[in-house]
């Protein structure tokens, strides 16, 4: 068959490439017609795997949309010939019906980003689209981070004369990783926010952050595993993923569940995060919390003089590509003026007395009785007041952060 060949040119990176294969011309012109008109993607049209193949050789491909049955080479063989040459390019597969079984298979195999069965939904299509090219892009700049702070790591090791060269550039990646932080949690009506960060090293995994969607604002609490540099990049990647998802989506559960298989996609193996989200509503209905691996939250009620625990379950983000559903634990906290909801780090009950107990082993759960009715910023001045004593210092093993909502 002849190749069709690029539609148009481009002088730059600046445009994503697609390189689109089907061996059915009216897809294809289906294919450049929707893309024409709803991007400005550069396209690279053929109706032949071969010829596609050897322009892949010539040229960065973004992203790459393969038919599954074609003569010659089928899309699965297509796509797994590209994954040899250009790893970073993200791969859809486009099948019928009957191929379904064989487009599951080659996920694993060719590493698919997604399939989509014929006839497709020019909407969907699109929206993948464009939440793939995001994705890899973002996967390219941790990509990018980590082998930077590996490269200096390298340095230090080997040439002790560029010591001061390294601290200086971890101090400034201190400072990057400090400014994950908001400047201020927000205000919200009827309700005041504080938090408190302290990493364990220069670099930590802990942040907290705000953000707003349809109908409210979430808070989000996030503890990666691990410590130092990937930890840090870990943090990265969860606040741009928690900033992208929120914009869209009103329910904390559904936030997690969104934010997930993004993480798992791109997180080396065996890492992780713990998380927690409170969201404040705009009409005032109860606040929610959902919980993702964190210490259970604690209530403190003023009126009642009593502290509850709050027993949230939720497995870790980016631990497995799915989870099920209600895998999140939520509940509704309906709040009297003066109660405070307290979520923090498993960091804050691990810090160590002299002795070896822990913070959590009796201390905390005193403390927190004894400041019921304390504003959420009292409480966590306090805390960490009594934590430090306790611990006979202020640097611990682990980040501590810790977040209040009290209602006003």
């Amino acid at each position: 068959m002849r190749a069709i060949g690029p539609i148009m040119s481009r002088p730059s990176r600046s445009k994503p490439a697609l390189l689109i294969v089907d061996d059915d011309k009216l897809v294809l012109s289906s294919l450049k017609s929707l893309f024409l008109l709803e991007t400005d993607y550069e396209l690279l049209l053929f109706d032949d795997a071969a010829e596609a193949m050897a322009e892949a050789g010539r040229r960065p491909i973004d992203l790459a949309i393969s038919d599954f049955l074609m003569p010659g080479m089928n899309g699965v063989e297509f796509l797994g010939r590209l994954r040899e040459t250009q790893p970073d390019a993200i791969r859809i597969l486009l099948t019928g019906y009957a191929d379904k079984e064989s487009a599951i298979e080659a996920i694993n195999k060719v590493g698919l980003y997604h399939y989509l069965e014929k006839p497709w939904d020019n909407q969907e299509l699109l929206l993948l689209v464009r939440n793939a090219l995001r994705e890899g892009s973002l996967r390219r700049q941790l990509s990018q981070k980590v082998a930077e702070l590996e490269s200096v790591a390298r340095e230090h090791s080997t040439l002790s004369k560029r010591h001061g060269v390294l601290e200086r550039e971890l101090d400034m990646a201190a400072r990057v990783h400090k400014s994950l932080l908001p400047e201020a949690l927000p205000e919200v009506s009827g309700f005041q926010c504080a938090g408190y960060c302290q990493p364990s090293s220069a670099l930590g995994g802990d942040f907290y952050d705000w953000a707003r969607g349809p109908g409210g604002t979430m808070i989000l609490v996030s503890d990666a595993s691990g410590h130092g540099v990937q930890a840090a990049l870990t943090s990265m990647l969860v606040k741009a993923v928690f900033q992208e998802a929120a914009l869209s989506e009103e329910d904390p559960e559904g936030l997690l569940e969104k934010m997930n298989p993004r993480l798992h996609r791109f997180l080396p193996s065996g890492m992780f995060v713990c998380a927690a989200l409170a969201r404040i509503g705009d009409e005032g209905e109860p606040l929610q919390v959902t919980n993702a691996g964190l210490p259970y939250p604690f209530l403190l009620r003023r009126e009642a003089g009593r502290t509850d625990e709050l027993p949230l379950s939720g497995m870790p983000l980016g631990m497995f590509p799915e989870v099920m559903p209600g895998g999140y634990d939520t509940r509704r906290l309906s709040m009297e003026q003066g109660d405070v909801l307290l979520v923090s780090s498993d960091g804050l009950g691990e810090i160590r007395g002299a002795g070896g107990e822990f913070f959590q082993d009796g201390l905390l759960t005193r403390a927190l009785a004894e400041l019921n009715g304390s504003s959420g910023q009292e409480l966590i001045d306090e805390l960490m007041r009594r934590a430090r004593a306790f611990h006979g210092g202020s640097h611990y093993a682990d980040d501590v952060t810790l977040v209040t909502v009290t209602k006003t």
